[in-house]
């Protein structure tokens, strides 16, 4: 009697162990189910002030972690500042025209990781260029009186060239000149 009564329990236990299992729904399905959404901040390895120089003068990026102040003082006719504050957006839906820049005053930008790169720009150029030319930043080093010193490589929207952004304007002076030897 004691035997089945030891079986019974060892069968309701193994039943019920089974039925939970079958039951519980699985992690992995509720993370694929979720939106895939931009950037809520700029990564922190961007943040402070980056100087890049060309024959005409400096141009610097001011990054925070949900700003970036672009000045540009190379010549008279690039000559610009721009001020955008970075907002969320679900990438699987876009952005709607009503939402751009041109009918909203508050200058706003994205960012997201393609790869080990990161796209950072204004919300017109996510509806107005294709997702392969857009403006791409990444980290990489460059040498600098005998060691490597990271800096910005800015990628514009479809240009074929890059611009380099250095920690301090002496520095920025000394990668365009050997970068342009």
């Amino acid at each position: 009697m004691k035997l089945v009564k030891i079986v019974s329990a060892v069968m309701v236990a193994t039943t019920l162990g089974a039925t939970a299992v079958v039951a519980t729904p699985q992690a992995d399905l509720t993370a694929q189910a979720k939106a895939k959404k931009s950037l809520k901040t700029i990564p922190k390895k961007f943040w402070g002030t980056w100087y890049h120089y060309e024959k005409g003068g400096y141009s610097y990026q001011k990054i925070s972690a949900t700003k970036l102040k672009t000045k540009s003082k190379v010549d008279a006719a690039s000559h610009y500042n721009q001020s955008l504050t970075i907002h969320q957006f679900n990438l699987s839906k876009g952005i709607s025209d009503t939402k751009t820049n041109l009918k909203n005053p508050h200058k706003w930008m994205f960012a997201y990781k393609s790869g080990s790169k990161y796209i950072m720009d204004s919300w017109d150029t996510y509806i107005v260029i294709p997702a392969k030319w857009r403006n791409t930043n990444s980290m990489t080093t460059r040498n600098y009186k005998g060691k490597k010193v990271k800096v910005i490589k800015n990628t514009p929207t479809n240009s074929g060239t890059w611009y380099i952004y250095s920690p301090s304007k002496a520095m920025a002076k000394h990668i365009w000149n050997l970068d342009n030897k």
